[in-house]
């Protein structure tokens, strides 16, 4: 199979899966609410999604090395498909809740499986460039989820309010899950003749103390958790910046939007980029825009605003596909599916973690308070990079001839 050919194939099972996976994610708010749900809940249905994540990314990793990626992301759609029609039969907030983290659980394993899959199927000079080419079709999925799901649903609430028809959302979001499954009997194939090669691998045991003492490790999961909690805090606390400057919620999600579509670009030319100028030097830079970006954001209106969703939009679109690329280029290849696993983890608890840290030192000071403490994070994850040996490439491709 070409690169292109897997490339597109995989690219557009991610790009369903993260379409379902954020319709769901939002529908399944605006089902709470007409059950009755109060803050408190919604606060819980968040956590429910990430919990898997936070218990299980890493034996799910140790698995996805042995049993292949593909197979773990079909597993992982199914479950997810399983959670979905759960939610669409079960009534009740309870049953919410555990339906959700049936759903986290499966988009955990299909994130498992698809970042398994790029690191054993692609070569260590083309890595970051598949990584890229992976985290762009999920933000085209980002894209497309929410606006599809979201109209549907609306058409099917025809005259009845303003709340959409969750049950016809959800029925979207279970046709983009299974219409992403078929490709697993594609991908198979070459699945398969990576995991025979890998079994005349010497293997490696796969305890999360082996993984966090391999050297480097630990400096690329702190850039990753904390680039990519910086998403997170900007989608909780850009509403704020908006309401205090009077800027309409269309208005707010077209910035948003904007940020996701630069970010889909940013990663199209990473091979390129890379090649030009090197990982590390394009971590430096985009880590640093986005902590400029973040900085400049509590002093601007809506004009302005627009020049810094261009820049959060490369700042934190470039980092990540590289922050994939660099901790699997460290690890050995029978460890890349676990120490990835290890990464998901690493970011779920900074995801946990960090909004209520920066919520509760810097609010007081008010929406500048909370942008600069999120600022002061990346320049952090900036010295990170600059003190490590991320743009070296491991000299082996033996994992992938």
């Amino acid at each position: 199979m070409t690169g292109i050919s897997w490339r597109l194939i995989l690219g557009s099972q991610a790009a369903l899966a993260q379409a379902s996976w954020t319709g769901i994610r939002l529908i399944i708010g605006y089902r709470a609410l007409a059950a009755g749900a109060d803050p408190v809940f919604l606060g819980a249905l968040a956590s429910s999604f990430a919990l898997p994540a936070l218990l299980a990314a890493i034996p799910a990793g140790r698995v996805a090395d042995r049993v292949g990626g593909t197979g773990m992301a079909v597993i992982g759609l199914l479950i997810a498909a399983a959670g979905t029609a759960a939610l669409l039969v079960i009534p009740g907030l309870p049953a919410l809740l555990i339906a959700s983290a049936i759903v986290g659980l499966g988009h955990l394993l299909v994130i498992v499986g698809h970042q398994s899959f790029v690191a054993h199927y692609s070569t260590a000079d083309s890595r970051d460039g598949a990584f890229g080419a992976l985290t762009a079709a999920a933000s085209v999925g980002q894209l497309v989820g929410p606006p599809a799901v979201t109209i549907v649903a609306s058409l099917g609430a025809g005259s009845s309010g303003s709340l959409p028809d969750t049950g016809v959302g959800l029925l979207v979001c279970l046709a983009f899950t299974l219409l992403a499954a078929p490709g697993y009997f594609v991908l198979r194939g070459p699945d398969a003749n990576l995991r025979m090669k890998r079994r005349l691998q010497t293997r490696v045991p796969s305890r999360v103390r082996g993984l966090v003492a391999i050297p480097g490790v630990w400096r690329s999961l702190a850039v990753s958790a904390a680039v990519l909690t910086t998403v997170d805090l900007m989608y909780a606390f850009v509403p704020v910046w908006a309401t205090d400057n009077g800027i309409t919620a269309p208005t707010v999600g077209f910035l948003l939007a904007l940020r996701a579509a630069v970010s889909v670009l940013s990663r199209l030319g990473l091979t390129r980029l890379i090649g030009k100028f090197g990982r590390k030097a394009l971590l430096l830079t985009s880590i640093a825009v986005a902590a400029l970006a973040l900085m400049a954001l509590p002093l601007v209106g809506t004009f302005g605003a627009i020049g810094v969703m261009i820049g959060l939009g490369i700042g934190l679109g470039i980092p990540q596909p590289l922050t994939m690329a660099w901790v699997t280029g460290l690890a050995d290849p029978s460890r890349h599916g676990a120490v990835l696993g290890l990464r998901l983890t690493t970011n779920r608890f900074a995801q946990i973690s960090l909004p209520l840290a920066v919520g509760a030192l810097a609010a007081p000071l008010g929406v500048l308070g909370i942008f600069w403490a999120n600022a002061a994070v990346l320049l952090g994850a900036l010295a990170v990079v600059a003190g490590s040996d991320a743009g070296k490439q491991p000299g082996s491709n033996h994992e992938n001839e």
